[in-house]
């Protein structure tokens, strides 16, 4: 499957829900499943590789930096349901995250689950989940398990607000602010 189909199938699922992902992307997850179910087992397989591959490109430690700020806090587990959650945002967000990770400071639902302190509807973990629902009720098998990945990109310490700010300075003044007597760097 290549790439354009597997983002038209993603935007597809999230114009059912009507950009709602819901709880943990609950939502987006069954509208997401009801789309592939209607495709051969075959190219589900693929849709599954393309996410993994996806999700895998998503392993960077900027990336997690900015899922670290957005959750207060995230996990290696939650940081794998950030990325699904990132795909889950469609091809623009996901794009613009890689390219550059503090641009998610633009994004509605990221400033939402700030002011919040509710990540749900950014950490989508069961959208991860769908292909092999939707695999499993085609063929009546389980898709293999993905491999695990290990973040690229160099490491620091999430719990630095100075490198936060530095590295992530949108975000960042979002979160933690600036220390006083210095202004807003946005």
């Amino acid at each position: 499957m290549d790439t354009d189909r597997f983002w038209a199938l993603i935007e597809q699922a999230r114009t059912d829900v009507e950009g709602e992902l819901g709880e943990d992307g609950e939502s987006l997850a069954k509208a997401l499943t009801a789309r592939l179910v209607e495709l051969p087992a075959t190219q589900i397989e693929q849709f599954a590789a393309q996410f993994e591959r996806l999700r895998a490109a998503a392993d960077r430690y900027d990336l997690w930096g900015a899922a670290h700020l957005i959750g207060s806090g995230c996990t290696r587990d939650g940081f794998l349901d950030f990325r699904t959650g990132l795909i889950a945002a469609g091809r623009r967000w996901y794009e613009a995250a890689l390219g550059d990770p503090d641009a998610l400071a633009g994004h509605p639902a990221v400033v939402e689950a700030i002011e919040w302190n509710d990540d749900s509807a950014i950490f989508a973990e069961l959208v991860g989940y769908a292909p092999a629902n939707a695999y499993r009720q085609v063929s009546g098998a389980e898709l293999p398990e993905p491999a695990a990945t290990e973040p690229t990109g160099e490491s620091w310490n999430f719990d630095d607000d100075a490198q936060m700010r530095h590295r992530l300075p949108r975000l960042a003044s979002l979160t933690i602010g600036w220390p006083p007597n210095e202004g807003c760097r946005c």
